[in-house]
């Protein structure tokens, strides 16, 4: 609105017209406002001002999703991921609706912004955003673990060097690591001992696979000093004889339980032939004998007693003896 317009003439003033009345809607854009003053002897003047509407008034976008969080696709290092889209309004007229994604896109591993702009014809825009963000949570996938080793100790050894082929790793982005408690070719101890490989991807997911290495001690001990064969002469008045000699020793590639004898030094023997036996038994069970012979002679002639004197005697009556 603005103050009326007034027209005079030296004469008079017959009409005052304008193609637009003071209170009008205008459209946005400039209008031009043209007063026509007329007078009684047909004189004419025109007078012009123009109206100029803007629109400062900024799109509207409603219905923008809520951030979005999804797992990914199995196998896969991203996930496609929909939504309903928002929509748009403005004062005058929207000329374009774009947005950075749309429902259905692939989105990779991490957080993306996906952004919507509404534009009107005066220039005027409004953005709205929400993120989506895809989670890694699948594990790494482990290969060729191999199955329970068996082996025997290496020989005077209480263990073995034990060689496997390594497993391998892959996962739906990407391997970080793969380690493991033992490396093929190490030496592992006598029993059980187990091998974990683990695997954990660029983030943060872990799987593990194990197997067994088993080294059984095959050796068995060993017996030195056993005694040559041992012949002895009873005892003076036995039919025995007290037999002496250095007691047998005993090793093992991990350690000895026992070392027993059925016989003893200092035991007395019988006349005749005796086997001596050791017999050694290390800490897994593996045993060991080693023998000798003794043989104790009797060379000690019998005793006669109350053997007659010489006798005399005359032959029986009519007898020749």
């Amino acid at each position: 609105t603005n103050t009326p317009v007034t027209a005079s003439d030296n004469c008079a003033v017959a009409s005052l017209t304008s193609n637009h009345d003071n209170g009008d809607t205008f459209p946005v854009g400039t209008t031009t406002v043209t007063f026509t003053a007329t007078d009684i002897h047909g004189n004419v003047t025109t007078a012009s001002f123009d109206v100029t509407i803007t629109d400062d008034e900024n799109p509207a976008i409603a219905n923008t999703p809520a951030d979005i969080t999804q797992t990914n696709d199995a196998g896969n290092c991203s996930a496609a991921v929909t939504w309903t889209e928002p929509t748009s309004s403005d004062n005058c007229a929207v000329t374009s609706f774009t947005s950075t994604h749309s429902p259905g896109a692939t989105f990779a591993v991490g957080t993306t912004t996906v952004t919507y702009t509404a534009l009107d014809a005066a220039g005027n825009s409004t953005t709205s955003s929400f993120t989506v963000t895809v989670t890694d949570d699948e594990n790494p996938v482990i290969s060729g673990t191999p199955a329970d080793i068996n082996q025997a100790n290496d020989l005077g050894l209480c263990s073995a060097v034990v060689t496997w082929t390594a497993p391998t790793a892959d996962d739906n982005c990407g391997i970080a690591t793969l380690t493991s408690t033992h490396s093929s070719g190490d030496t592992f101890p006598v029993g059980v001992t187990t091998v974990t490989y683990t695997a954990t991807d660029i983030h943060g997911n872990v799987s593990t696979s194990s197997f067994d290495v088993d080294v059984v001690d095959t050796e068995s001990p060993t017996i030195a000093g056993t005694p040559a064969d041992i012949t002895h002469t009873a005892d003076a008045g036995l039919c025995s004889a007290v037999v002496t000699w250095t007691a047998a020793t005993a090793s093992d590639n991990c350690a000895l339980a026992t070392l027993t004898s059925d016989y003893s030094s200092g035991d007395a023997f019988p006349v005749g032939t005796t086997t001596v036996t050791y017999t050694a038994t290390d800490i897994h069970g593996n045993t060991a004998t080693s023998t000798f012979d003794i043989t104790v002679t009797d060379n000690e002639a019998p005793a006669l007693a109350n053997v007659p004197s010489d006798i005399t005697q005359t032959a029986d009556a009519g007898q020749c003896g």
